[in-house]
C-alpha cells in the first residue's frame, strides 16, 4: 500500500485508502480543509463565550465536548499531512 494515501477515519472509525490525486483525493483534501475551518470557528466561538457571562454547567460541558472534537480532527488533519510531507521529502 505504499503507492496509496491514507485517509481520515471513517465513522465506523476505519482507515481508508485512496490514490494520490485522484477525484477521492481531492474530496479527502476538501474534508480536511472543511475540519480546519471548523476547527478555527470553534475556536472563535470558544473564545467569545469564555470572554462572556458566566457559563452555566450544560454550557461548558457543551463547549469542552465540541472543542475536544475540533481538536481530535485537526490532530488528525495534521498526522495525514505530516505522513504526505515525509513521503514527498523521501522521494
Amino acid at each position: 500500500m505504499n503507492d496509496l494515501r491514507r485517509m481520515l477515519p471513517g465513522t465506523d472509525g476505519k482507515t481508508g485508502y485512496c490514490q494520490p490525486g485522484g477525484m477521492v483525493a481531492e474530496l479527502s483534501d476538501a474534508i480536511e480543509n472543511q475540519l480546519i475551518e471548523s476547527g478555527a470557528v470553534v475556536l472563535g466561538l470558544v473564545r467569545a463565550m469564555l470572554d462572556g457571562p458566566q457559563l452555566t454547567a450544560d454550557e461548558s460541558w457543551y463547549m469542552l465536548r465540541r472543542t475536544a472534537e475540533c481538536l481530535t480532527d485537526a490532530l488528525n488533519v495534521a498526522e495525514l499531512r505530516g505522513e504526505r510531507l515525509a513521503e514527498a521529502d523521501d522521494d
